[in-house]
């Protein structure tokens, strides 16, 4: 059972009071998440925003040029949310979550959590601008960890990649 004190600990609920939060709890279930499980898989229906509450999960991007790989952008733990596409449309993750760190995990359905929200519009404007300020850190968390990966793992070879010239991005 997912408690209103729990949801307290997350910043995508700030603002909000233990009747709201209430609400958002009875649409909470606790999973078990272990060591080495996908989450789920970059490029595929997002149905369920995720909360980390013990455990580590790697957000992990395919980066297809220049380098053929994937690249950790970001290390959620506890307090932490990911999946965060179930509430933005086109509701595709963006990203894969892999289990680094055996733990549990909160689901909330993405439709079920924004049915909520648009029958609390003042809940869904705070839960909105906790989220759009989340996604614009994250965005540039994986600006700064890309800018990494590429002094680290450096540029293609010369004509192998036309990746980072203007108006080819």
């Amino acid at each position: 059972m997912v408690t209103v004190q729990v949801l307290k600990g997350y910043g995508l609920f700030k603002g909000l009071d233990d009747s709201e939060l209430a609400k958002i709890a009875e649409l909470c279930h606790v999973y078990t998440m272990h060591e080495g499980d996908q989450i789920f898989v970059e490029g595929t229906e997002a149905k369920d925003l995720h909360l980390c509450r013990s455990g580590k999960v790697n957000i992990v991007i395919w980066v297809r040029e220049p380098w053929n790989k994937n690249v950790v952008v970001h290390q959620a733990e506890p307090g932490e949310i990911f999946g965060w596409s179930a509430l933005v449309a086109p509701y595709t993750y963006t990203a894969s979550a892999e289990c680094v760190e055996s733990g549990e995990q909160i689901r909330v359905t993405g439709h079920e959590l924004l049915g909520v929200l648009g029958q609390y519009p003042l809940v869904g404007y705070r839960i909105m601008r906790n989220l759009s300020a989340e996604i614009s850190a994250r965005l540039t968390q994986t600006r700064q960890r890309l800018s990494l990966e590429w002094l680290t793992a450096g540029p293609p070879h010369p004509g192998s990649s036309s990746w980072g010239e203007a108006g080819r991005r």
